[in-house]
């Protein structure tokens, strides 16, 4: 598992990379650097579970949150035009997916502390 989380290191780095022609970018970067350095810190078997908990909560509730929003299901992409977003429910769709994949490496390495710790 700590292999995984050293993958999800570069990751999560080019995820707040792409987010420079997001309408709110550092936002977004900030979100994606800070999984990244909890991955690294997975990685390193260094975990500070209370940081964890807090951030798997506050990444789940902004997620759903998010998901709730939309209106309508308009999918990730515009047809015949890739990432550009036409309407506030498909950025809202790229949020909550990505809020959730964050939310779910946060649960992964709070496992991992467990895991570790019972040792």
């Amino acid at each position: 598992m700590k292999y995984f989380a050293l993958l999800l290191v570069p990751i999560f780095i080019l995820f707040a990379g792409w987010q420079y022609n997001d309408p709110d970018p550092l936002l977004w970067g900030t979100i994606y650097l800070i999984a990244a350095y909890t991955a690294l810190r997975a990685f390193q078997g260094k975990f500070n579970q209370e940081l964890l908990l807090v951030l798997l909560i506050w990444s789940a509730a902004w997620a759903i949150s998010s998901w709730t929003q939309m209106t309508a299901w308009e999918g990730f992409f515009s047809e015949n035009e890739g990432l550009t977003m036409k309407t506030p429910n498909q950025e809202l769709a790229r949020e909550a997916c990505g809020l959730g994949i964050v939310a779910v490496a946060y649960l992964l390495f709070l496992g991992m502390s467990y895991s570790q710790r019972r040792r």
